[in-house]
């Protein structure tokens, strides 16, 4: 089964032109699943992830990114220990997993994680924190998919039952990773779209971050696209597809016309399909 949805559920302008900014259960009565970095930046109380569920369907999903100190983005606070940030991010996010909505959470490690026995042991140290729920793993950093390495981590992901994230970004050498559709767990897959803007992606410092998914992507490139997803979907129970290419408010046209493309026509309320092109 594949689920499309973008990141956050507000900042799509051309979904309700006539309102510019979505709420969640406008969005949800489009999509199915939405990708959230709320937690990235700081936990918030449980009633927030309660109030989220009260405003969706019952089949609505929510991929949430960990805390920001746990993908190693940055140091921990003082006092602070991974396994209780583990804790409290667990506490926040307790009602969505109790209530069946949570598609997974989302790891997703800067390109200074490289392949290491400790970035390894770490991965297992993980898994170790969030038992039983779904983990999708982003990595940003090419060692990661040296040819003859590959069955190796497929195997070890394999055995932790992490889900690898399939990646689109532009090609910037070392710091960027390839378009390798992998499956590591046979319950699910995850795919994030990012676009294939070069020159911006090899940017860095403060305000880089829009200008990196700042991209259209064409028909012919979707098209490409669903030509590698229809495989791995038919390898997994559910297939989870984000697009995040939202700089210019491009991601849900290409999101939407992606959903033509895999045959399962999402439309705005009342059937009325967005001009895409």
């Amino acid at each position: 089964m594949d689920l499309i949805g973008l990141t956050t559920w507000s900042g799509h302008p051309h979904l309700f032109p006539e309102l510019q900014k979505p709420t969640l259960p406008m969005y949800a009565s489009v999509f199915p699943v939405v990708e959230l970095d709320t937690f990235f930046y700081g936990l918030k109380a449980p009633s927030v992830t309660e109030k989220w569920v009260s405003e969706v369907p019952v089949d609505f999903h929510f991929i949430v990114k960990v805390p920001r100190e746990l993908t190693w983005h940055t140091e921990l606070a003082a006092g602070q220990t991974y396994e209780q940030l583990f804790a409290n991010f667990l506490t926040t996010i307790e009602p969505l997993i109790r209530t069946q909505k949570l598609a997974g959470v989302l790891l997703q490690f800067p390109p200074s994680f490289t392949l290491t026995s400790a970035t390894l042991n770490y991965l297992r140290f993980a898994r170790e924190h969030l038992p039983k729920l779904p983990i999708f793993l982003e990595l940003r950093h090419r060692s990661w998919y040296q040819p003859d390495y590959q069955q190796k981590l497929v195997a070890w992901l394999t055995k932790l039952q992490i889900t690898i994230a399939n990646i689109d970004e532009p090609d910037i050498g070392e710091e960027s990773v390839p378009l390798v559709p992998l499956v590591t767990t046979p319950q699910l897959s995850f795919w994030r779209f990012h676009g294939r803007n070069a020159v911006n992606w090899a940017k860095k410092g403060k305000g880089t971050k829009q200008g990196r998914t700042l991209y259209r992507y064409s028909d012919a490139e979707l098209v490409e696209l669903a030509a590698q997803v229809r495989p791995i979907s038919q390898q997994v129970a559910k297939n989870y597809l984000i697009f995040n290419n939202n700089s210019n408010f491009d991601a849900a046209d290409n999101a939407l016309r992606f959903s033509q493309l895999l045959g399962l026509n999402y439309q705005r309320p009342g059937g009325e399909q967005i001009d895409l092109f």
